[in-house]
């Protein structure tokens, strides 16, 4: 069943008039958010049922509910994928007033740009300010920074001026809101805004505004981000330096310990310090690492392994690698002894997957199938010279061809010599591979080995 709700007129003594529109007929219905931090969904209370947004990613639901003393507005988005956007800060103010005012019924009552607040301080300025008119008669002042583009870094300067603003008009006749409006704000930069409290929107036509008991959520992704990050961060020696680094935190006893210089993070990583200092600056804009120091004292550590983690989990399940399945007979179900003590002389391997993540959380699963990183070009030649049989179905053993970041930090187990494991890290990205209960085990492997908890 889809039920859309949508605003008739606003009555001043009870509930809107609500018009249902698509496969169902259920009129009056009260809809309660549940909850409205998360934006988790919409419940029905009248039919118990949960509203799922269709799988046309385009479409969006709008809920007002109005009582005599007060009137929400949520407005709930599926991603969209948007071709083009604003290419000027006049644009992109002029479309987010439109949007704002066009969501919450709202009006301009005045409208400034470029607001000095501190003759003292020439920065100390507003792109704009804007009075505007809510539906049930009383205004809110806006109070907007408009950005090019938005990271963490990009973002924290913009924030301040706004708190600067706020802190110097305590007095206003009516609330104030802060916003800022950007070109593009990354994933990372809006959580932040939220966090801090502060409004946005972006050229995607993404927006969160909060008001009292109004609430305005749309998120949107553009097909093409703005050109400006001049490094892929999960590509070769960069991808070494993100392994290297993500290897350095979860080893550190405690925060002091956490930080590294540029040099210390070269060696580990294997790379020039100058690949080191063009990830680490690309890393800094996205708010998940910090520094301290300067010059050749300077030294960062990790802010956000979740944010780094997630990210490299999103390229890693993208990529399409060379692949070649095989079956070979394992007394008693088991392939790994048989894999490690073929294996055991052989350079350029290593364990990675359920089988790896098993010897490091014991019991974790039963192993039915082994995976192995071996070198490039050979997974078809190893496979030949251990006897093995080609299977697509039925396989026991996966040969994936890799090098550089998947063989970095390799651990052996004592117990079994010639042992060789992916790192940690490795593992867990290779338990995203989707098979069997191999999801379930990376959320476990993520919690109780990594001890990174999911970003919310």
């Amino acid at each position: 069943m889809r039920i859309v709700l949508e605003r008739n007129s606003c009555a001043s003594n009870g509930l809107t008039r609500q018009r249902t529109i698509g496969r169902a007929n259920t009129s009056m219905a009260k809809a309660t958010l549940i909850r409205e931090e998360n934006l988790l969904g919409l419940f029905l209370a009248s039919s118990s049922q949960e509203l799922k947004p269709p799988r046309n990613p385009a479409w969006f639901k709008q809920m007002i509910c109005c009582t005599a003393n007060q009137c929400r507005l949520t407005y709930i988005s599926c991603t969209a994928n948007i071709d083009e956007m604003p290419n000027n800060s006049f644009d992109l103010l002029e479309n987010f007033v439109s949007e704002l005012s066009e969501a919450a019924s709202m009006s301009v009552l005045i409208k400034e740009t470029e607001v000095s607040f501190d003759a003292e301080q020439k920065s100390a300025q507003l792109d704009a300010r804007l009075r505007m008119l809510l539906p049930m008669g009383d205004a809110v002042e806006l109070a907007i920074k408009v950005l090019k583009t938005g990271y963490p870094r990009d973002i924290r300067v913009a924030m301040r001026q706004l708190d600067f603003y706020k802190a110097a008009h305590t007095s206003l006749p009516v609330p104030l809101e802060l916003c800022v409006v950007a070109q593009y704000l990354s994933p990372g930069a809006r959580n932040e805004l939220k966090r801090a409290g502060i409004n946005y929107y972006d050229g995607t036509g993404s927006m969160y505004f909060k008001h009292r008991t109004y609430l305005i959520v749309k998120e949107r992704e553009a097909r093409h981000r703005p050109v400006r990050r001049p490094v892929k961060f999960f590509s070769g020696a960069r991808e070494q330096v993100v392994h290297a680094l993500l290897e350095h935190w979860l080893r550190a006893d405690d925060a002091e310990e956490a930080y590294l210089s540029g040099a210390e993070l070269a060696q580990q990583a294997q790379t020039s310090p100058y690949t080191v200092s063009l990830t680490m600056q690309e890393m800094e804009r996205e708010g998940w690492v910090e520094t301290s120091g300067k010059g050749p004292s300077q030294r960062r550590r990790v802010t956000d392994p979740a944010g780094i983690l997630d990210a490299w989990a999103a390229d890693w399940i993208a990529r399409r690698e060379p692949t070649i399945r095989w079956y070979a007979y394992a007394p008693k179900s088991n392939p790994t002894e048989m894999v490690l003590s073929h294996l055991a002389d052989r350079e350029g391997w290593a364990l990675t997957g359920a089988a790896a993540a098993n010897a490091v959380l014991h019991h974790l699963t039963q192993v039915d199938r082994v995976q192995v990183i071996v070198p490039p070009g050979q997974a078809e030649a190893w496979g030949q010279q251990l006897k093995l049989k080609q299977a697509e179905k039925g396989a026991n053993i996966v040969f994936v061809e890799r090098s550089g970041a998947s063989l970095m930090f390799l651990e052996a187990d004592a117990e079994r010599p010639g042992s060789r494991f992916a790192s940690r890290f490795i593992q867990y990205l290779d338990l995203l591979d989707g098979y069997g209960r191999n999801k379930e085990l990376a959320a476990e492997y993520r919690n109780r080995v990594l001890k990174i908890q999911v970003n919310q």
